[in-house]
């Protein structure tokens, strides 16, 4: 026993004319574009922090060592050629927890040896992940979004000033790209 009508259209139409009348009450082309690009973007950039937060462990480690073996933020004059006080929140690391005392001074070295070495691995292995992603897919969503994204645009609204109004082009990514917006971290120098 059927309880739909004999005139109902069923879903999977052949005909052209319907499935375009059924298309047009879809997102716009230009909309699931954009969507798409910033889809994609998003996991990128979501799998760099991923990646990252996991290599910094090992600095983060270091960073508590040096913190539980010096009194203050200023105990990097005798380890180091600078400061280090910007590594905490480069890293994401915890605030520091000075120790009432000082370590010796023979710890203290080995510690800041430790952490100079760690942050030297950390930005091969980081400059190495960063050069093996590959761009190929995203620099062509990329591409496509700066090359119809206006055009699909202004086919929607039926004006071309109105679809100009507030686009900007991409910029396909590179390493180089990459690096800008998740830096290497800065190396101090160990003193003698």
């Amino acid at each position: 026993m059927d309880d739909a009508p004999d005139d109902a259209i069923p879903l999977d139409v052949a005909d052209a004319e319907t499935r375009l009348l059924l298309g047009m009450f879809d997102t716009p082309a230009f909309a699931r574009r954009g969507q798409e690009l910033e889809y994609s973007l998003a996991r990128l950039r979501d799998r760099c922090q991923r990646e990252r937060h996991e290599r910094l462990e090992m600095v983060r480690l270091r960073l508590r060592q040096w913190a539980g073996a010096v009194t203050g933020p200023d105990a990097w004059l005798w380890s180091f050629d600078g400061p280090i006080d910007a590594l905490w929140p480069l890293t994401g690391a915890d605030v520091p927890l000075w120790a009432s005392q000082p370590a010796p001074d023979r710890r203290r070295r080995t510690i800041a040896r430790d952490l100079a070495a760690s942050l030297e691995r950390f930005n091969r292995r980081w400059v190495v992940f960063l050069k093996g992603l590959d761009f190929t897919l995203i620099n062509q969503a990329i591409d496509q979004y700066n090359r119809y994204y206006l055009l699909e645009k202004e086919c929607s609204l039926g004006s071309a000033r109105l679809a100009s109004r507030h686009f900007q082009p991409i910029a396909p990514l590179t390493t180089e790209t990459l690096l800008t917006e998740y830096p290497v971290l800065p190396v101090p120098g160990l003193r003698p």
